[in-house]
């Protein structure tokens, strides 16, 4: 998947980890992933010291869609966040900040 011209790309665990870290609360992060063994995308936002993940179906192989969601949580600590998100980007990291 290519980056728009308005994304940023993360392609590591610690670029990832720094990203959320410091992440507006206009802002969020889109990680290609796999959910139950299902590919996804996770959207990842912050908003008063809480992060909320939604997981979203992956669709078609070219140019992948957004299908329908999945699953929706909250994780009040960045621990709880990361551990999350190593189950779903278990092999490399594919993100972008938008």
């Amino acid at each position: 998947m290519r980056a728009l011209f308005y994304e940023k790309r993360i392609s590591s665990y610690a670029a990832l980890k720094k990203e959320v870290l410091t992440l507006d609360s206009d802002a969020g992060i889109r990680i290609v992933g796999s959910y139950l063994k299902r590919p996804c995308f996770v959207f990842v936002t912050r908003f008063a010291g809480k992060y909320t993940v939604m997981v979203c179906e992956r669709k078609g192989s070219r140019a992948p869609t957004v299908g329908r969601e999945v699953i929706f949580k909250e994780f009040g600590s960045l621990k709880e966040l990361e551990e999350f998100l190593h189950g779903v980007a278990r092999h490399k990291v594919n993100a972008f900040v938008y």
